[in-house]
Order: C-alpha cells, then sequence, then structure tokens
C-alpha cells in the first residue's frame, strides 16, 4: 500500500484567498518511509503573504517571486500523489487548500474521506490535551532541533515520526519491516518444488568475492588456536 505523509505552507488562512506556497511529501509502502519524496516551493500569485503566516513559515513574496505557482505546477504534484492515501496533520486544512486549487485548474478534487488525520488520532488518544505538532514531538521524545520555523518538508519527516508514535511506535516499525522481509520470502519460495530459489550473482559479485577471499591471509578460525 502506498501512502504519502504531506505538509503544506500557505500565505494565510483565507480558503478562498490564501494559496499554497510550499508543499511536503513522503512516500510510505507498507508503511515504510522509501526514502523517495516531493518538495516545492511556490509563490502565491498576486496573493501578499500575511505578517502572522510569514512568522510561521519564514516565507516571504520576494522569496517566493521567482518560483511558478501550485496551479502552474499542480499536474506535477497530482502525478505524484496518484492514487496513495494521504495523511496529514490537521487534514481538514490541508486537503481544502489542495482542493480549492484543483478547482481552480479544472481538476477532480481528492475525496477528503481517503486522508488521514493525525491530528484526529491524537485527539482521541489524548483528549484534552494538546495536539499540536510542537506538543506531539515533545511527548514522543522527537527533537525539535532542526525546525526553528515551520516548514512543509521538515515538517512532514516530524510528523512521519509521530504517526510512527501513534500507531504503536517501534514496535510497529519493527512488525512492517518484519512483514516486509516475510513478503521477500516468499518471493524467493518456489511453491510448486517446496524449496527455495537459490538467487544468482553477476561476474562482478562473484569476482569481488574471489578478491576478498585471496586477501584472507589465514582462515578466522586459527585465531583461535593461539
Amino acid at each position: 500500500m502506498r501512502q504519502l505523509i504531506i505538509d503544506t505552507e500557505t500565505s494565510g488562512l483565507d480558503f478562498d484567498k490564501d494559496r499554497i506556497i510550499e508543499v511536503g511529501c513522503l512516500e510510505l509502502i507498507e508503511g515504510i518511509f522509501t526514502g523517495n519524496k516531493f518538495h516545492q516551493y511556490y509563490k502565491p500569485d498576486e496573493i501578499e503573504i500575511s505578517s502572522e503566516s510569514e512568522k510561521i513559515h519564514g516565507l516571504s513574496n520576494k522569496f517566493l517571486a521567482e518560483f511558478p505557482t501550485f496551479e502552474d505546477e499542480i499536474e506535477e504534484f497530482m502525478a505524484f500523489v496518484g492514487d496513495s492515501q494521504l495523511i496529514m496533520h490537521n487534514a481538514q486544512f490541508d486537503i481544502t487548500m489542495i482542493n480549492n486549487a484543483l478547482k481552480r485548474s479544472g481538476i477532480n478534487k481528492i475525496n477528503p474521506d481517503s486522508t488521514i488525520c493525525t491530528l484526529e488520532i491524537a485527539k482521541k488518544k489524548f483528549p484534552g490535551s494538546k495536539n499540536n505538532l510542537n506538543a506531539l514531538c515533545r511527548r514522543f521524545g522527537i527533537s525539535l532541533e532542526n525546525r526553528e520555523k515551520h516548514g512543509a518538508l521538515t515538517d512532514s519527516f516530524l510528523l512521519l515520526q509521530v504517526y510512527n508514535e501513534l500507531l504503536g511506535g517501534r514496535q510497529q516499525t519493527l512488525s512492517l519491516k518484519l512483514q516486509s522481509k516475510e513478503k521477500q520470502l516468499r518471493r524467493l519460495f518456489n511453491k510448486e518444488n517446496n524449496e527455495f530459489v537459490c538467487a544468482k550473482i553477476s561476474s562482478e559479485e562473484e569476482k569481488s568475492h574471489e578478491e576478498m577471499l585471496k586477501s584472507l591471509h589465514k582462515n578466522i578460525w586459527q585465531n583461535f588456536d593461539k
């Protein structure tokens, strides 16, 4: 299953007037980060970034002036998204901003019901507590050292760790890794003959192995004879 951790930064909080000015996405396959990511800045067209928002993310109209608008590059973004399940903190805000941009571009909206909201999960898990990203990071002992201001990609990496903790933390990660290993073994196992398929090595790998053996002047176990 392909999922995406997504975070956005915007020019303000007005759904109709304001624009997306930064997007960060991390790809998960079977719950494990693949290393594949999407990150882009966008100018807010003719919209002036509010002073309150600039204080939060540090992005100014001057800095963003040379970038395309989100609507200009929205097809590239949607190509990366595909039919993946989206994971967001305060998903209602992010998905509304994205869907408004899709509407302006004449592209079908993303179904809000197909998203996972980590804020809602946290509210149920820790009722009555602060559940913003900073508070959850502190709760789970996740370092905020690199978060001087909000940033879509930085916050996506933090949200990845928070999401993992909300699902059970290290035990969940271990379980997913074991499932991944099990799938790899299934691909190597020949069900018809009830035996494992031997993996073939390349000539370069064989040569490298032979050179490694030659470099061993004596067998390792001889060290124990002294």
